[in-house]
């Protein structure tokens, strides 16, 4: 197989900082983009002031294992 044909080369792949291994695609990155865009969006209307949310997503970004720990409980209670 050619080097240009790999997918490894044609998407590149950003760190991670949750997991040093791991590696987030372009494609797996413009969907979190969307997600987090629609949570934005979602916290304006629910009457957030926008300085709030940014309050919010800082937060989230200081304690990523927090926020991971606290999204698999919800999971596992809803399961």
């Amino acid at each position: 197989m050619s080097p240009l044909a790999n997918p490894a080369f044609t998407k590149p792949a950003f760190d991670s900082p949750f997991n040093p291994g791991l590696r987030l695609t372009e494609d797996r990155l413009d969907i979190a983009e969307a997600v987090l865009a629609g949570a934005w969006r979602t916290l304006r209307a629910a009457g957030f002031g926008e300085a709030e949310v940014q309050a919010l997503f800082d937060q989230i970004a200081d304690r990523p294992e927090d926020l991971a720990r606290r999204l698999r409980k919800m999971a596992n209670a809803s399961s």
